[in-house]
């Protein structure tokens, strides 16, 4: 059959297949349609898809209520959301409306792409309906993002499969040495579609990439040599294809997540076994019967699958395709389930942030792997059955005809009894185990009352009588009105929008959606992988969540802008801090409380004190200067008196006389110098000019002068020489002896400083151990000095001494405190027009102003200042929690500081690339032989000007000058 006989054919069988799928499909997830959006996290997706909906079909560039202020455009997949809106506006449904169709559509969608790959790759229709029907009765595909609503990374599911056919297109085109129009069709086809699965769900990129050499094992014995040609030229290239296509959206990502790696802490590389999603093998094996209580049996495969996958592994050895699939099953499922197995990839960088979802890709490859495996089983054991009596018994050609047809019959009959007596595997017997509820905590669907009816009918009936069913059809119904009276109530809690509330994922659904529900912005974000410094941000937590004490909170509060604070239950005992502070508590389930006197989102300090930390502890530059803002937040510096700014480089010497000259003050600690001599004479010229310098050279081994000898001329010390301290001295502070100061004692000895004999003249002793001085402090020209010897501020945090911690901070403020001239600090209100561009009214000012807008600080931000003669850009600094920072030498009246985000050079270029990669792939699609033309036109004018390098150099080599 041949033509369009063979498409219609085609085409009828489709019909088929996507009419059963799709029933099938409906029984076991209408809740989707009728009960809302399926997942515990779909409140968290409901409110990106709210905040996408607003400038649909464009994507907003900048998001200012979570996480004080991210990127999500750039640092989460908002495809799946855009999806969910452009679905509402097809159907004409609510958002969620809109959600729900894109949740339902996942499943159908995959398994009849998985149907696709038998009747058109592999010429086996039968087989393909038995694959659709085990993925869909298999728990493992559903868990994710049916029960916990991992909506963005799961909504890529359905192009999976067509990412195989179109590989396996280029496979055999490749193979049988077929260099028409289908190995450019499967090639820009697997290229266009992986890119496309990476721009959906970039957690399952991997997943189609790893297909790609897994297909060596479908190369023939006969053709085995080629196997290595596969793997390491041609697979390598079609990956090429894909970066190169996917660096707009990867460039985003990488240059956003770049950022993070700058202001964390964590060194990265370090395998953390705890950052990894556990999977025991019994449960993804099915071993034992499902457990309503135990999550972990969701990650399961099903017997019903598993069982004739066995056939299907039996087969591999005669199979390619099988062998394939098989190799990808075992893979798959080792990998899920031995994290150790994760080890290596942790010294990629960037790894150890998204380890918790590095089981994803394998979970989907076993997800399609393992039914397709069992299906080929079904279909080839009894062939090869067939065979090996054909090769035994005489009589066995004269009992074809009835051969053929009886073992189509007994394929499947064992297939039925396969599905009915093994998809119920659960305790009570009463559910089918194909995976998690989708609307209630239960599981789902009963099989008692499949429709929720609350019939008594039996099951055959309720499948078979319309008069049963649930009417397809999108809505809010089942559990879905309660979610929404107490998403309601939450709503409620504050009587105006706070700017920015302090709360954590204790109070799980305000975390995931509070500007959907309340109206205002979090300090937190739900998907803490956005966050600039998840330390930062920990820190931030404790302090305001669940450390007692008022100090650190009314610091925090006022320099991010917090205006309100939820409590959960295990929380609630903080609320006597925050009523002490004179906050008032406005809820009571949650607690919830207001600040009454909000420092805002936005600040302009004339003639402010900025200080510039500058240096790095062992691990990393962020560390040092996390560590200096949680100390300066414990009330050692507080908000008031100084900003303090975060450094590109650890290096004195990296920065010039200028731009020192732009701080009031330096904090070295843990420093570097490329140069002692300039680092040290360009610090003598900054204090004369009247900068203030903290300095600690009593960090061993990392503070580089700790052992110095004679010390340079702006130390209040003559010389410095590192020994340990001898803790039965006693310790004397501002001349008076101090019991109470904290003891100097590191394990069974002394504490190591950096110390010395005396101070210079005109120098005031502050710290002296026995006959050793260990922190001094002098005015040097315009300037002043504060110098420590004992690694001051590692030695107070760890000391536990309120005397130390008092003597800190009066030694900061006398170094730091506000100048004579400073005013105070002014709280604007920042203006938002649409979600990329905000605008600071300033105060006039013919001095210098600091300016700072309380958002996080990403590549994209740009700023200008706007007078009534005109504007001129302005660079930013990172201040704070990872703010932004702005230095303005004076504010003519009227001025605007306008600060805006969008797309970087870097950006830009990869969309260059991109786009160019994209045309030169359709032009080889469609015109190949132009490529071929410009191909060996290259090839020929690199030769030819080879050809004459190389001549000529003979020429002139040749005693002769003739060609040798």
């Amino acid at each position: 059959m041949k033509g369009w006989a063979a498409l219609a054919l085609g085409a009828i069988r489709l019909v088929v297949a996507a009419g059963i799928i799709l029933a099938l499909a409906y029984v076991l997830s209408w809740q989707i349609l009728w009960g809302g959006m399926a997942g515990a996290e779909a409140p968290f997706h409901l409110h990106l898809i709210e905040w996408v909906a607003t400038t649909f079909p464009n994507l907003p560039w900048w998001y200012p209520w979570d996480g004080m202020g991210v990127s999500y455009r750039e640092a989460y997949p908002l495809a799946s959301h855009w999806l969910a809106v452009a679905a509402s506006h097809v159907f004409s449904t609510s958002l969620q409306g809109g959600a729900q169709i894109v949740q339902f559509a996942l499943m159908p969608l995959s398994a009849l792409g998985l149907y696709a790959f038998f009747d058109w790759r592999l010429r086996r229709p039968l087989a393909g309906v038995a694959a659709s029907i085990l993925f869909l009765i298999s728990p493992l595909p559903w868990v994710e993002w049916a029960h916990f609503g991992l909506f963005a990374s799961w909504v890529g599911l359905p192009v999976f499969m067509p990412v195989v056919i179109a590989l396996d297109v280029f496979f055999h085109a490749w193979l049988s040495g077929d260099r028409s129009w289908r190995i450019r069709a499967g090639a820009g086809g697997y290229i266009g579609l992986t890119t496309l699965m990476g721009i959906v769900s970039p957690h399952l990129l991997a997943a189609p990439l790893l297909v790609a050499p897994a297909y060596a094992l479908a190369i023939p014995h006969e053709s085995a040599r080629r196997a290595w040609r596969w793997i390491l030229a041609v697979v390598p290239m079609l990956w090429i294809g894909v970066a190169l296509l996917s660096i707009f959206w990867l460039g985003a990502e990488i240059q956003y997540l770049g950022v993070v790696r700058s202001h964390w802490a964590g060194a990265g590389t370090n395998f953390d076994i705890n950052r990894l999603s556990p999977i025991p093998l019994s449960d993804v094996l099915s071993l034992s019967m499902f457990k309503p209580a135990d999550l972990g049996s969701l990650y399961s495969l099903s017997p019903a699958v598993l069982l004739p996958a066995l056939l299907g592994a039996a087969v591999a050895f005669r199979d390619t395709k099988a062998r394939a699939f098989l190799a990808i099953a075992v893979v798959s499922i080792v990998f899920m389930t031995f994290r150790d197995l994760y080890r290596p990839l942790f010294v990629v960088p960037g790894f150890a942030e998204f380890a918790i979802t590095a089981h994803r890709p394998f979970q989907l490859l076993a997800s399609f792997a393992v039914p397709t495996l069992a299906a080929i089983g079904l279909l080839k054991a009894p062939l090869y059955a067939m065979e090996f009596l054909a090769r035994r018994l005489r009589s066995y050609a004269s009992l074809r005809s009835f051969a053929v047809p009886a073992v189509a019959v007994v394929v499947v009959s064992v297939f039925v009894a396969d599905v009915l007596g093994f998809a119920g595997r659960v305790e009570g017997g009463s559910r089918l185990a194909y995976g998690p509820s989708l609307a209630t905590p239960g599981w789902a669907p009963d099989l008692n009352d499949i429709w929720e009816r609350h019939t008594s009918a039996p099951l055959v009936q309720q499948l078979l009588d319309p008069r049963q069913w649930r009417a397809p059809g999108v809505g809010c119904d089942l559990d879905c009105p309660g979610r929404l009276q107490s998403w309601s109530k939450l709503g409620a809690t504050f009587a105006s929008p706070p700017a920015r509330a302090e709360l954590n994922s204790n109070v799980a659904q305000l975390d995931m959606a509070f500007h959907m529900l309340v109206g205002g912005g979090i300090t937190h974000s739900y998907n803490d992988q956005v966050i600039p410094s998840r330390e930062l941000a920990s820190w931030m937590e404790e302090s305001m969540l669940v450390d007692s004490g008022s100090t650190t909170k009314a610091q925090l509060a006022a320099a991010l802008g917090i205006d309100a604070v939820v409590l959960s239950k295990t929380q609630a005992a903080r609320t006597a801090d925050y009523l002490q502070m004179g906050w008032v508590q406005v809820g009571s389930d949650p607690v919830a409380l207001v600040n009454p006197q909000p420092s805002g989102l936005a600040a302009q300090w004339q003639s402010g004190t900025s200080v510039l930390v500058v240096g790095r502890t062992q691990a990393s530059v962020p560390a040092l200067y996390n560590f200096v803002f949680e100390r300066a937040t414990t009330g050692l510096l507080p908000f008031a008196s100084a900003w303090l700014v975060r450094s590109a480089s650890p290096y004195i010497d990296d920065y010039s006389d200028a731009d020192l000259s732009h701080y009031s003050g330096l904090i070295l600690l843990g420093y570097q110098y490329r140069d002692q001599g300039t680092a040290w004479s360009r610090l003598d010229r900054y204090v004369r000019g009247g900068g203030h310098l903290f300095i600690e050279t009593g960090w061993q081994y990392v503070d580089p002068d700790w052992d110095l000898g004679s010390a340079p001329a702006v130390l209040p010390v003559a010389s410095v020489r590192w020994s340990a301290l001898d803790a039965s001295e006693r310790v004397q502070v501002d001349g008076a002896g101090d019991p109470q100061f904290g003891r100097f004692v590191y394990g069974s000895g002394g504490w190591g400083a950096s110390s010395a004999s005396s101070v210079k003249q005109g120098a005031t002793e502050l710290v002296r151990v026995g006959n050793r001085v260990v922190a001094a402090r002098w005015h040097v020209g315009g300037g002043r000095v504060l110098w420590s010897g004992m690694n001051l501020m590692a030695h107070d945090a760890t000391s536990g001494s309120p005397d130390e911690d008092q003597f800190v901070a009066a030694q900061l403020a006398w170094l730091f405190g506000p100048s004579a001239e400073a005013g105070p600090q002014v709280a604007i209100p920042p203006a938002w027009d649409g979600g990329d561009q905000v605008t600071i009214a300033l105060q006039p000012s013919v001095g210098p102003s600091l300016v700072m807008l309380k958002e996080s600080f990403f590549p994209g931000w740009t700023a200008r200042l706007v007078t009534p003669k005109g504007s001129t850009s302005v660079d930013l600094l990172g201040t704070e929690m990872d703010f932004m920072l702005a230095r303005l030498d004076s504010v003519p009246p009227g001025s605007n500081l306008v600060f805006t985000y969008g797309p970087t050079a870097f950006e830009e270029t990869t969309w260059v690339v991109s786009l160019l990669t994209l045309a030169g792939l359709i032009l080889w699609l469609v015109r190949p032989a132009f490529i071929r033309r410009g191909r060996d036109h290259v090839i020929g004018s690199t030769q030819h000007v080879v050809g004459n390098l190389f001549g000529g150099l003979a020429r002139s080599l040749s005693p002769s000058g003739e060609d040798p």
